[in-house]
């Protein structure tokens, strides 16, 4: 191999590098959301609705239910800081029986607006965990992604 070729790839690989890490700081991994992009996974779930999804709209956000997956996908309004955005919250049973929600997420705005995004499904993931305590079911902590 030619010396004077490994510096110049040690570059572009250590370019690549940065800025792939500044395309996952701006798009946190979404390991749940088997799509693309918002649009795309959007335009997916309309086109199933009335076979095994349900879509509505209040309030700007675009709610989509799941009902076999027991999963909600909420999109953000157009005027929504962290538009465009949608997450994606499904119940699950553990293996001892419990029962919590799993948060995936795919956001193609910047990270700030993101990670307020996120807190907000997180206090209402908390407020499923407390009404839960409420009656008599123990608390497990939902999982974020």
């Amino acid at each position: 191999m030619n010396t004077r070729l490994v510096p110049a790839l040690l570059v572009a690989c250590l370019s690549g590098l940065t800025w792939a890490t500044a395309a996952l700081a701006q798009q946190p991994a979404a390991a749940g959301i088997a799509y693309p992009s918002v649009a795309a996974a959007l335009a997916d779930l309309r086109q199933r609705d009335g076979r095994d999804t349900v879509v509505t709209m209040g309030d700007g956000w675009t709610t989509v239910n799941e009902p076999l997956a027991s999963a909600q996908w909420s999109f953000p309004p157009a005027t929504h800081p962290a538009h465009p955005a949608v997450i994606r919250r499904a119940m699950q049973r553990s293996a001892d029986g419990q029962v919590q929600v799993r948060t995936d997420h795919l956001c193609e705005s910047p990270a700030a607006a993101c990670q307020a995004l996120l807190a907000e499904f997180a206090q209402l993931n908390e407020r499923i965990e407390q009404a839960k305590r409420g009656r008599g079911r123990p608390a497990t902590p939902p999982a974020v992604n």
